[in-house]
């Protein structure tokens, strides 16, 4: 009995049960904060004390990383390879500490997807992206892969397995673009497939011309086109619950002309807006030098072009310069709350801090008194 006893102390399974994930309402106003694949995946994570500054800030809602296809945060039985630790939830163990508000109610839980593939194109170097010069990606799939190749299988595959496996309030992908490298000969097969051409569009000097919009179209068309295989994948899972899921994308900005999106990245939101949930769009002011009042000019540019406000969640990263940088730099916590009042102006409901791993004492102080969770 005793030895019984020991091996489920140790193996602890119920901690592998997904809570509930969802509130039967979602929150008029949403103030979630991301939590990165690092500490998601790390056995030494203090859950109790990140849930503590949650309810401390009024964070209502909570978004944790999930990894990518080649590397999980869990045991994913069609790929068991994938598993960062085999034979460990940490997405189940991590929801379990953090899924319910101070006042008892369910906090949103949603889980990201990261679409970049390098160890797949360490592999196998055909599935990546080309440049028009012919350098391939280290971490992005082609354009032909996301639209008819094994790595959009698998993306779509991977957004359902979650979606029936825990049930989330939302899953978000992220690092999905085609900048740069869309240009191999399989690209361009598509290319043609898709828009009838029968050539990149090239400048006077007979060069592609990279900045064409309608390659920035046709771009924001095969993505759209992979989000709509993860709809409908999502909305077949759980005997039909799955449509209950959102299914959102991380954009990037055109700063010079916001409301456009980033079609250079295939990031043009009303194409993409028909066919995910929610945008995601990264208000990042620490890399670029942006300041606050770009993001409440941001905001404000897309109610004036007349899109829904409640469709965008605007994302406000807390990154200083490149998110690379070691060791880490974070923008300062008056620089961030500034930021997220911004971001939630011209009728934004929605607001996210990202990641966990920048938030320090001071910036947890400064979010519990912007988020008005101070008292």
């Amino acid at each position: 009995m005793a030895a019984v006893t020991a091996a489920v102390l140790v193996a602890r399974p119920w901690e592998d049960v997904p809570p509930v994930m969802r509130p039967e309402v979602a929150p008029e106003d949403a103030r979630s904060v991301s939590v990165d694949f690092g500490i998601v995946t790390d056995p030494g994570t203090d859950w109790a004390a990140v849930d503590q500054h949650l309810d401390a800030v009024g964070a209502n809602g909570v978004d944790l990383n999930a990894g990518r296809v080649e590397f999980t945060a869990f045991d994913w039985p069609a790929h068991p390879d994938a598993a960062a630790e085999p034979g460990a939830d940490h997405l189940a163990r991590a929801a379990r500490a953090l899924h319910e508000n101070a006042d008892g109610s369910t906090r949103q839980v949603g889980l990201v997807v990261d679409a970049y593939v390098p160890e797949w194109i360490a592999a196998d170097p055909s599935v990546a992206g080309v440049s028009a010069h012919g350098r391939r990606s280290p971490y992005q799939a082609s354009a032909t892969q996301l639209a008819t190749g094994e790595v959009g299988d698998r993306l779509v595959e991977y957004v359902a397995a979650l979606g029936e496996r825990y049930d989330p309030s939302q899953i978000a992908v992220t690092e999905l673009f085609l900048y740069r490298y869309s240009f191999g000969a399989d690209d361009l097969a598509l290319y043609q497939e898709m828009t009838g051409a029968d050539d990149w569009p090239r400048t006077a000097d007979g060069e592609i011309d990279e900045d064409s919009p309608a390659i920035g179209r046709w771009r924001s068309e095969v993505i759209a086109g992979l989000l709509t295989r993860m709809r409908t994948a999502l909305d077949g899972v759980r005997g039909g619950e799955g449509a209950e899921i959102a299914l959102a994308m991380d954009v990037r900005v055109d700063w010079d002309d916001p409301a456009a999106g980033a079609p250079a990245s295939g990031h043009d939101y009303r194409i993409l807006l028909g066919a995910a949930d929610r945008l995601v769009v990264w208000a990042y002011v620490g890399p670029g030098d942006r300041t606050p009042a770009q993001v409440e000019g941001l905001t404000g540019a897309l109610e004036d072009e007349g899109f829904d406000m409640s469709r965008f969640t605007m994302s406000v990263g807390l990154w200083a310069g490149s998110a690379d940088a070691d060791p880490p730099q974070s923008i300062t916590p008056r620089l961030m709350t500034r930021t997220i009042e911004a971001a939630g102006t011209h009728g934004v409901t929605a607001v996210n801090v990202t990641p966990l791993s920048h938030l320090s004492d001071a910036h947890w102080a400064a979010l519990a008194k912007v988020w008005g969770a101070d008292g």
